[in-house]
Order: C-alpha cells, then sequence, then structure tokens
C-alpha cells in the first residue's frame, strides 16, 4: 500500500509544498467516506500478487509507446537531432492515444535523456532542470487524459554504444558493457539521476514525481541486460539480476507509492531475476520482424506471449508486454494480428500491453517525419526503419505500409485497448476543427491535420484548388 510522506513545513506563502500529499489524501479519503467518486488520476496502480488493481478494482490496459515525450530526437536516429516536443504535437498525441483507448503509455524519454546539452543530465552530476519541461507537460496532460504513464529510467539512446548505458560507461572511461551492473562508481552515477528525476517537481502541478499518481511505474531499463548477458556468454546473468534489485531497492526507498518495473530481459536465461523481492512487475518486447537477424533460431509466435506470461505469473509477479510490433513485417496480415491481439486479451497473465509507435502532428502541418527513415526499401523491410513501426493515426503511407492497412491496423489496436479494459468499443469522436497554421503565401495555404480526424490529414494545397468553388459561390445570386 502507499505511504504518505510525513514531512511538513511553513512558508511566507503558507503551507509548503511538502504536504501536498497529505492534502491530497486526505481529500482522497474524505471522497470516500461521503460516498464520492474518486477520478482515476487520484489513485496510484498498486499490485496485488501477480495482477495489477486501481481503486481496489482489476487494473488492465493497453497503449502506445511514445518514446519522444520527453526529448524528440534522441532514441531512434533523427538527422534533426534532439529538440523539445512541441506543446501541440503532446495535446495532438494524448487527444489520439484517448481516443485509440489508451489506458497507459510509456515514454523512455521522460526518465532518461543523458549526455546532451537539451538533455536532463547533460554532463555526469550536472542536471538540467530546463531538461524537464516536456515531461511535466506530458504528465500534466496524461492526467488530464485521464492516463497514466510508464517512465524509462533507461531507455534508447541513438548515439550511445551499447543504447541507454553508454554514456555512463563514456562519462567513466569504460568501454565493457558488463561493468554498467557491476562497477560501484557507475551504478552511483546511476542512482543520483534516478534521484533527481524522482524528486523533481513539476512546474505546472507543483507535484514531486514520486509523489505522483499519473505515474504507474518505474521501469529500470530498456532491455538493457541483454548485450551485457550476450557478451558475457550467459555468466553475468547473476550480475545483472543483482543490480536489478540494487536498483529496486534503491528505487523503492525513495518512492514508496509507485510499482518497480523490471525491463531486464534476462529472465529467459535467469528466472532467478524474477525473485528479486523488490520487483513488482517484469515486461518484455516482441517482434517477430528480429528474428532472421537477432532470433538466433527461435521465432517469436503468439504462444511467445502466453508462455513468457505463465512464466512470469507463477512467480507472483505482475506481467506487461511493454512494446510489441503491430506491422505486416511482424504479422504478415490483419487476421495474425488480430490473433495476437485476442490472445492477450484472454489471457489474464498479462496485465497490459502497449504497441510501438505512436507519433503526432506537427504543429505547423504534416506529421512529424519518421524516424530512424530510410529511402531503402529493403532496408526498411528488414532492419530498424520507422517505415514499418511508426504509427500515424488514422493511417499513411510508407515505404513498408499502405495507408489502408495501417488504417485497418489502427482500427483493430484501438478494438483491442477498449477489451483490455474490459469496456464497449465506442463509437468514433468528432475531430476538432483543423487549424490554419500559414495564410497565402506563393500560391499554398497549410494547415494543422486535426487528432484522430479520419478524413482529413494535414495538407498544404494551391490556394487557388481550395478557393476557386468559394469564388464561384460568392457570385451566385442571392434568393
Amino acid at each position: 500500500m502507499s505511504r504518505m510522506s510525513t514531512g511538513l513545513g511553513i512558508t511566507k506563502h503558507g503551507w509548503a509544498p511538502a504536504c501536498a500529499g497529505l492534502l491530497v489524501a486526505a481529500l482522497v479519503v474524505a471522497a470516500k467516506a461521503c460516498g464520492q467518486t474518486v477520478a482515476q488520476g487520484d489513485e496510484f496502480v498498486e499490485r496485488s500478487g501477480s495482477k495489477l488493481t486501481l481503486a481496489g478494482k482489476p487494473y488492465r490496459f493497453s497503449g502506445p509507446n511514445i518514446e519522444w515525450l520527453g526529448l524528440e530526437g534522441y532514441g531512434p536516429h533523427d538527422p534533426m537531432g534532439p529538440r523539445y516536443a512541441d506543446r501541440l504535437e503532446v495535446d495532438d498525441v494524448f487527444a489520439t492515444a484517448a481516443e485509440m483507448g489508451a489506458r497507459v503509455v510509456r515514454s523512455q524519454t521522460m526518465g532518461d535523456t543523458v549526455g546532451c546539452p537539451l538533455c536532463i543530465e547533460p554532463e555526469e552530476g550536472r542536471f538540467n532542470e530546463a531538461g524537464f519541461q516536456s515531461t511535466d507537460y506530458a504528465l500534466a496532460t496524461a492526467r488530464k487524459e485521464g492516463m497514466k504513464v510508464i517512465i524509462t529510467l533507461i531507455g534508447d539512446c541513438a548515439t550511445c554504444p551499447f543504447g541507454g548505458i553508454g554514456q555512463y560507461l563514456a562519462w567513466e572511461k569504460k568501454s565493457n558493457p558488463l561493468e554498467f551492473f557491476t562497477d560501484p562508481k557507475l551504478i552511483a552515477a546511476f542512482e543520483r539521476h534516478i534521484d533527481t528525476v524522482l524528486n523533481h517537481k513539476n512546474a505546472l502541478t507543483g507535484v514531486r514525481y514520486k509523489d505522483d499518481p499519473t505515474i504507474l511505474a518505474w521501469e529500470n531499463c530498456n532491455m538493457c541486460g541483454l548485450v551485457a548477458a550476450f557478451m558475457g556468454a550467459g555468466k553475468a546473468y547473476p550480475s545483472i539480476s543483482a543490480w536489478v534489485e540494487t536498483i529496486g531497492k534503491h528505487v523503492k526507498a525513495a518512492d514508496a507509492h509507485h510499482l518497480y518495473l523490471d525491463t531486464s530481459g534476462i529472465y529467459r536465461g535467469f528466472p532467478g531475476v524474477l525473485d528479486n523481492p523488490s520487483t513488482d512487475a517484469v515486461a518484455f518486447e516482441y517482434y517477430p520482424h528480429w528474428d532472421a537477424l537477432l532470433g538466433m533460431g527461435s521465432h517469436t509466435t503468439v504462444a511467445s506471449f502466453t508462455r513468457d506470461a505463465a512464466t512470469v505469473a507463477a512467480h507472483g509477479k505482475v506481467y506487461i508486454v511493454n512494446e510489441f510490433g503491430w506491422d505486416r513485417t511482424d504479422w504478415k496480415t490483419p487476421e495474425d494480428l488480430q490473433e495476437l491481439l485476442d490472445t492477450l486479451a484472454r489471457d489474464t497473465n498479462i496485465s497490459g500491453d502497449g504497441f510501438w509507435a505512436l507519433q503526432a502532428h506537427l504543429a505547423n502541418f504534416g506529421f512529424q517525419p519518421i524516424p530512424a527513415d530510410t529511402r531503402d526499401l529493403g532496408y526498411a523491410e528488414r532492419v530498424e526503419s520507422g517505415q514499418w513501426w511508426a504509427l500515424y493515426y488514422p493511417g499513411v503511407k510508407t515505404l513498408v505500409n499502405t495507408a489502408e492497412d495501417m488504417a485497418g491496423r489502427a482500427q483493430q489496436l484501438r478494438a483491442h485497448a477498449y477489451v483490455m479494459a474490459g469496456q464497449p468499443v465506442p463509437k468514433h469522436k468528432t475531430p476538432p476543427a483543423p487549424a490554419v497554421t500559414v495564410g497565402a503565401f506563393a500560391g499554398f495555404v497549410a494547415w494543422r491535420g486535426s487528432a484522430f480526424d479520419r478524413a482529413h490529414g494535414p495538407r498544404r494545397e494551391r490556394v487557388e484548388d481550395r478557393l476557386r468553388p468559394l469564388r464561384h459561390r460568392q457570385r451566385r445570386p442571392v434568393d
């Protein structure tokens, strides 16, 4: 159960924000006592054995991964480089996620980002408060939309060797990724980063992250154990497992509210990691796309999900499918995808799942550029590119996906999210009106497409083509 802070303080403006947790909790208790409904955003998601609960009721979810909420261009390669997301992009993607039935989103840049000027931690031990501005806004927006957020503490750094752990290794002049899990200096450096994130006070809400019920869980890393395990030929498993528990204890000592999610990815090779006492939930990621290149003879099938879920649940932990591919390079036909979605929904050992990955409209016109873009179809179909995994709702054409196929699969994902939540699939909402962003210039006009608009995407068209019918109607006599 959650434990409230007992720290009190007074400033010249009255009670200090240290009291915020107590006041909110007291109001929640009072509301319950009076029979009033408590909003989902006021409650922390909790664990009951191998299941999740919210306000004492079973809680399951499906939703998107939205990697860029904390910092765009930090994860998959982006020639524009790191930049903070425009608030209109954040509004757009959360409105789209809500239309798609999401209860939870996961983001790898809301608690990570190291080694760049806009990052949370530009240099070792030097933290950048401005680096939290996008995450502050994303958390406030998630709460407004009634969603929870899984925040990753080590995600995907596109320019770092060995992914997110690479910058820590570079700071300490280390080259062996195994040392990240055993070297006291590296562990301490990561723990300092964790402390800064957990204790950051949201500039928009006044709530410290460690006290914010919008956050569902702190995720230790994004499959960070696999590279080290492969390089250590399996001998590194015990050290990585010990690191998982060390970080879990550290998180729990600083934050009594939130769940601790282990996505080190080693439990298939080392089941003992599932018995770490600090771990509440365990996750894995599934891409048949990568089987030929990285599968080492194994194949990802629908049975892989249920087998892993049963293994984790048998150890008394919550199981989450953190990432799964949705496109034709992962599941050849819509029927194949539907078989997966039906399996996820039926298997109550699976508490939640997240497809990879949702993009947004830009603030001016058009969609965000395709991450890790390429113009080589063969590369796009077989290697790493948003040409296969980036989902633009309701559907656009990419090298790999037709607009019609993306649109159809997006609707499958939408229906699945409502099924996971135990809710009927509703009719589509009426989208907001598009906003003209650039007036007539050189014969063109531009407007920002509406979030989740299934009829009018973001466009730029010649003025005379758009206005000629209007002029013609204006010349007609009035009856």
